[in-house]
């Protein structure tokens, strides 16, 4: 586990706390470079992210397995008409077969979204981390917490989070 920086954490344990707290403090300089932890995600939360750093990127994961998925499932079962031609109908094989194979371009678009998102998910939010920092283990449970950086339990940021409803706030060092 990667050591512990000085600074304040501050646990919560409503979600519209820790709102109202990120929204207070996301453009504050004595904040900077402040962390929100959360056990699960929740849309508020997220919406609060994308305001400040933008659309996650996963969703271009997603559709570029998607995509591969529809050009796959057209191709595989086309490529096997050509190879194997079953004469029905006295059609030929090949490019009169195509709708057909709708349902496989359909299905392996659902499957390899899905996979890529998966992997997109686990790629753009870098898990798994080893070196993940726990300050608090009620996180990982039912409570959210911030974390700031090089601030005391004295200082002026520590008095605004217990304002703001955190229910303890302590010192990392």
């Amino acid at each position: 586990m990667k050591k512990q920086q000085p600074g304040i954490v501050a646990i919560f344990r409503y979600l519209d706390d820790i709102c109202h707290v990120t929204e207070s403090i996301r453009d504050s300089r004595d904040f900077r470079g402040h962390e929100i932890v959360s056990f699960t995600s929740y849309h508020e939360l997220m919406h609060l992210a994308e305001e400040r750093h933008g659309p996650s990127q996963v969703r271009w994961f997603t559709l570029v397995g998607a995509l591969s998925g529809v050009f796959t499932g057209f191709a595989m079962p086309l490529w096997m008409d050509y190879d194997w031609p079953i004469v029905v109908g006295g059609k030929t094989a090949g490019i009169y077969s195509v709708p057909a194979y709708f349902v496989f371009g359909f299905e392996l678009m659902v499957l390899f979204g899905a996979l890529a998102t998966i992997m997109g998910m686990l790629v753009m939010g870098r898990l798994p981390n080893p070196k993940a920092r726990i300050y608090d283990k009620r996180t990982t449970d039912d409570r959210f917490a911030v974390f700031v950086p090089g601030v005391s339990v004295e200082s002026e940021q520590a008095r605004l989070l217990k304002e703001k409803g955190a229910e303890e706030v302590y010192s990392t060092t």
